[in-house]
């Protein structure tokens, strides 16, 4: 299986506007599901269903040709996800996370190591944010470098506020689409966004948001911000507290208009 990923982002290296319309088997297929199981750890916090990785190996290989029929029919259907919140600097409220069922954690790494190799090739070098390989620590040395190496005016640091809980189902689906030509793989990628999030016994489904917890948000999130950001203006974008973006308007002189476009931006 790890040979077909490579030759997935092969080919996404080398032709980085083709739509690639045959993924979903390698989501579906028993091998990757099982590479997938081992890769999760044992001691994560549990779903709604309360399964542990331990409970699912006691009958493995029976859940992972289930899981694995059940993909290639399209009868999978993910568990709504389970709400806790954990400390926030600076926030009495905490940072609400969406923890998956064990199982719902095998597809949505499975559909990580799928995409990922897709979408990294199309994300500017500028860009730092849930990448692999990659950390806030060397956005903070590439910013360094440019505050020390050039001459800029004006810094202009955005926390994207609530960014999981605002990205709009379907304009990130049409994102999706122009990268993905497999509707197997986007009606699998709507359904998670769609299974909703249960607090208190209760189950709510938005048409907007991602859960802040899930293996496959941070991918769809880094895809999202590319495809709005402005390419004008360079950045970097960093998981500094949620998803911070940081400006450099690399003008020297204020009256161009850099500050006044960035603050419509940002607005």
């Amino acid at each position: 299986m790890s040979t077909n990923l490579a030759r997935i982002g092969v080919k996404a290296r080398e032709h980085p506007d083709q739509v690639c319309t045959s993924l979903y088997h390698h989501i579906a297929d028993i091998e990757h599901l099982r590479a997938c199981y081992r890769l999760l750890k044992g001691n994560k916090a549990v779903g709604v269903d309360e399964v542990t990785k331990s409970m699912y190996a006691e009958d493995l290989e029976a859940n992972l040709q289930d899981l694995s029929a059940r993909l290639k029919r399209m009868g999978y259907r993910p568990h709504p996800k389970r709400r806790i919140d954990i400390p926030k600097p600076g926030s009495e409220q905490g940072r609400p996370l969406g923890i998956s069922s064990f199982e719902d954690k095998i597809v949505e790494l499975a559909t990580q190591r799928v995409l990922e190799p897709l979408f990294e090739p199309l994300f500017d070098d500028c860009s730092y944010g849930y990448r692999p390989q990659r950390s806030p620590h060397q956005c903070l040395d590439a910013l360094g470098r440019t505050l020390q190496q050039k001459r800029v005016n004006i810094l202009v640091e955005a926390d994207i506020r609530g960014f999981f809980d605002a990205v709009h189902h379907e304009w990130l689906l049409k994102f999706l689409r122009q990268r993905i030509g497999d509707e197997r793989v986007l009606r699998l990628i709507s359904r998670m966004l769609k299974a909703g999030i249960m607090e208190d016994g209760l189950v709510q489904v938005a048409e907007v948001g991602t859960p802040q917890g899930s293996m496959l948000s941070p991918l769809l999130l880094c895809e999202f911000a590319r495809k709005k950001e402005n390419p004008s203006r360079k950045r970097y974008i960093a998981p500094l507290s949620a998803l911070s973006v940081v400006y450099f308007p690399l003008c020297t002189a204020p009256a161009c208009g850099c500050l006044r476009n960035d603050r419509k931006l940002l607005s």
